[in-house]
C-alpha cells in the first residue's frame, strides 16, 4: 500500500530525546530519520514516509520515549488522503489523537477480510468542507 505521510513532532526542550531519531537505526520497527526543523526553545522535527509499512510502530515508539516534558509533546500526522493534519498528544502516559473541531476520522474495511485493520490510520476528513460529513452525521 503506497500511502505518503508527513509526521511533525513539536516538543519544548526535547532535542536530546529526539536526537537518536535523527540517525538511521535498523532496530526500529519504523524506518527513516527525522530532520530538525525547529531551532530554539520549542523544537520541531519532521519526517516523510512513502509507504504505510515504513511508519508502522512510529506512534508507539514516540509514546515510549523518555520525554522530560510529556505535556509539551505534539505530534502532527498528515496521511496522503487526510484533508488536514491530525494532532496527537500524550495524556496519562499514552499518545492519543486529540479530536479537532469539524473533523472526523473514517476507516474502511480491508478488501480481503471485510474487517477494519486495527493498524490503519484511516483518513481525517473535514466535516465543514464540500462533500464533508454533516456535523451530526
Amino acid at each position: 500500500m503506497s500511502r505518503f505521510a508527513e509526521v511533525i513532532v513539536l516538543a519544548s526542550d526535547e532535542a536530546e530525546t529526539m536526537e537518536p531519531l535523527t540517525r538511521p537505526d535498523d532496530s526500529r520497527e519504523w524506518s527513516g530519520c527525522f530532520t530538525d526543523i525547529g531551532q530554539g526553545m520549542f523544537g520541531g522535527w519532521a519526517i516523510e514516509f512513502v509507504r504505510r509499512s515504513r511508519w508502522i510502530g512510529l506512534l508507539d515508539h514516540l509514546e515510549s520515549l523518555p520525554w522530560k516534558s510529556p505535556h509539551s509533546v505534539q505530534v502532527l500526522v498528515h496521511d496522503e488522503e487526510d484533508e488536514c493534519f491530525g494532532l496527537w498528544m500524550i495524556h496519562d502516559g499514552r499518545l492519543v489523537e486529540v479530536p479537532l473541531p469539524r473533523t472526523r476520522r473514517a476507516f474502511w474495511p480491508n478488501s480481503f477480510t471485510g474487517e477494519i485493520d486495527p493498524d490503519s490510520p484511516g483518513i481525517l476528513i473535514r466535516t465543514d468542507g464540500p462533500g464533508g460529513w454533516p456535523e451530526g452525521g
